[in-house]
């Protein structure tokens, strides 16, 4: 290592050198909390194909009204997991609905409580 190329900023240095990092922390933050809540405002929204809708208030038993893009995206997630089996879809939903990690959950686990036909029908769709 060359030490000669190595100095100690003088304190008035490190004061706006300091200063500058935090500016642009706070820019970086500002950033991601914009496009946050871009995001979250697009997911909010009811523009969807009407087809899709349908289908997915018919098979979630939901209003059509309730149709959002984010209800869309994670009913499709969980298509995915249950009928592709796909673990990436599952922690998808895991995560959504606030569940650990189970990759980080250092032997935690949580309960899923299910009605009894649906119970059967995954016994079955499993064996």
């Amino acid at each position: 290592m060359n030490d000669q190329n190595l100095r100690t900023p003088t304190a008035s240095e490190a004061r706006e050198l300091g200063r500058r990092g935090g500016l642009a922390s706070g820019r970086s933050r500002l950033a991601k909390k914009h496009g946050r809540e871009l995001v979250r405002a697009l997911l909010a929204q009811r523009e969807l194909d009407p087809q899709i809708v349908k289908d997915l208030a018919t098979a979630y038993g939901l209003p059509e009204k309730d149709i959002t893009k984010e209800v869309a995206m994670h009913g499709r997630q969980m298509e995915k997991a249950i009928r592709k089996a796909d673990t990436n879809a599952y922690k998808a939903v895991q995560a959504a609905a606030g569940y650990q990690d189970p990759d980080e959950a250092n032997g935690a686990t949580f309960v899923v409580h299910i009605d009894k036909a649906t119970a059967e029908a995954v016994d079955k769709w499993t064996k």
